[in-house]
């Protein structure tokens, strides 16, 4: 019997049959890793439902003026232009978000229909979801065709206002229309779409879904612990590590792939994200310790094997690639000026070796002020000088050594002091003896820590301190030192926090072209030395 189009038969059922999607992908993740049971959940921190800045304006000068004021050449309207009066309606936008194929058995009939979910999007504040039904084989074919990024045409789809109850929203990314569309293979159509204008919807793909400042730090999440359990959040991180994809079945039979991503921002060195089904596909452009990513409803969640917080997708998570924000290009800068000269392209950590070349200390006596090292940063990038080596008397502006423990300190292995791979304890040196052990190492630990210099022409931020050179600045070796309690840690702080020093700098090009900065001599002075040293600049 031919379906006649009527989405009110499979709408009641699909949000039971969805929780059963959900409960599916849980175990899931169960078989990978044991998680505590969720506790119920409570209203999320940042589901403020918003995504425009106070001037109605992003980063990257999008405005709401760019909506669609009147209905397109071809019958084609602006998502924000829906009413409850159109049956129907065409529109052109971008994929956002996809999730699916998945089958629903009727109530009714007792027929199985599949669907596939999308969200599209067709301005800053213009995004709506999308429901496509219809047979295994053009829903299938539908899934392939059409993927993130693709600027599509919807055609005479279904509109239909959102359930008061917000239940739908519980399971679909949240969107500030209040309508939903529906089409089917035999009422409505999805095709690609090759306007002249195509390029003005892909720009939309790097604009976050909610208020670009409405993020936890990866810090915070730690922080709140298992308050958090359950939880839908958005963060805001940098991409340091992308394991490979797999591919797993749930105990119902259904195949789902997964890849886990390990995230770091300026609060924390290492968190895991794990994605699940369609969202897996965005790895592919992501580039460890370059791509950031703004990730709206991600699931809350306490691994208890690796005893921390970890985040997941699921149907109602929304991934945006290098968002254009001012936060997002604040990080990207941040991960750029890490200590990543020997990229270990088995675990994602990166370690400064002091050179043997290096000049005695004593030698270095080039003082520049913190503009002219901008300067020369600037240079050793585009240059054809690897190595530069300066002299600045600055103010210790940041020195945030009582902060938590992921972030200050790095675990290294035993045998040869290279950092433990992130949760594993496995040592991430391919040379080394252990390498390819695992192997409780949680007793050694080295500093990991940067800095901030500031003097009367700027601040020179993200400047590194080997391990060693923390240590005899503080006295206190790093595993004496994660024993203080935190009130003794920041009495440690103030000794040194905007207090005038003397700091050598080595300034070195790595093999992206970039260049970082590191701190190879550190003594506080006194504002004679500081006079005498600028008699040089």
């Amino acid at each position: 019997m031919a379906w006649l189009g009527r989405f009110d038969d499979f709408n009641d059922f699909a949000i039971g049959q969805l929780t059963a999607e959900n409960h599916d992908l849980d175990l899931a993740r169960s078989s990978s890793s044991s998680i505590n049971p969720s506790r119920p959940a409570r209203s999320a921190h940042n589901n403020n439902n918003t995504i425009l800045s106070s001037e109605g304006k992003s980063s990257d000068g999008w405005s709401k003026s760019n909506d669609w004021s009147k209905l397109r050449a071809g019958g084609c309207i602006a998502i924000n232009n829906l009413t409850s009066d159109m049956q129907s309606a065409t529109i052109i936008g971008v994929i956002i978000a996809k999730d699916g194929p998945k089958s629903i058995i009727s109530k009714k009939g007792g027929h199985e229909r599949f669907l596939l979910a999308l969200t599209v999007r067709d301005s800053e504040s213009g995004f709506i979801n999308v429901t496509c039904w219809g047979s295994e084989e053009y829903i299938q074919g539908l899934t392939a065709s059409v993927t993130y990024g693709s600027v599509v045409e919807i055609k005479q789809a279904q509109i239909q206002t959102k359930p008061k109850n917000e239940s739908d929203d519980k399971f679909k990314p949240w969107t500030p229309s209040p309508y939903q569309m529906n089409l089917s293979d035999n009422q409505g159509s999805i095709t690609l779409y090759n306007g002249l204008d195509a390029s003005s919807f892909t720009k939309l793909m790097h604009l976050p879904t909610k208020a670009y400042n409405d993020f936890y730090t990866l810090e915070d999440i730690q922080a709140n612990g298992m308050s958090l359990q359950g939880e839908h959040v958005n963060l805001l991180a940098a991409v340091k590590k992308v394991w490979p994809v797999r591919e797993l079945v749930t105990k119902t039979g259904r195949k789902t792939l997964k890849a886990d991503i390990v995230l770091c921002d300026e609060t924390c060195s290492a968190f895991n994200l794990t994605l699940w089904g369609c969202c897996v596909s965005l790895i592919d452009n992501w580039i460890p310790m370059e791509t950031v990513i703004f990730a709206a409803d991600v699931r809350i969640s306490f691994n208890e094997y690796r005893s921390t917080m970890v985040a997941n997708t699921d149907s109602k998570t929304v991934l945006t690639t290098s968002p254009a924000t001012p936060e997002a290009t604040s990080l990207q800068e941040f991960i750029r000026t890490q200590d990543l000269l020997e990229h270990n392209d088995n675990d994602g950590i990166s370690t400064y070796n002091q050179d043997s070349k290096d000049p005695e200390i004593e030698t270095i006596t080039n003082v520049l002020t913190v503009r002219q090292i901008k300067y020369l940063q600037t240079s050793v990038a585009e240059g054809t000088s690897q190595t530069e080596y300066a002299v600045v008397y600055t103010f210790l502006s940041n020195f945030d050594i009582d902060r938590d423990d992921a972030t200050v300190f790095q675990q290294i292995c035993s045998k040869c002091r290279k950092p433990i791979i992130d949760d594993s304890g496995i040592c991430g040196n391919q040379d080394c003896v252990g390498a390819d052990l695992t192997y409780d190492d949680s007793n050694n630990f080295d500093f990991r820590l940067s800095i901030s210099l500031t003097d009367h022409t700027g601040s020179l931020e993200f400047c590194n301190v080997p391990s060693h050179l923390v240590e005899e600045v503080i006295g206190c070796k790093a595993k004496e030192f994660k024993t203080l309690s935190s009130l003794e840690k920041t009495d440690i702080k103030w000794r040194y926090l905007f207090e005038r020093v003397k700091a050598v700098l080595k300034i070195r090009k790595r093999k992206d072209d970039r260049c970082y900065t590191q701190v190879i001599a550190l003594h506080r002075t006194t504002p004679d030395q500081v006079l005498e040293g600028f008699a040089e600049v």
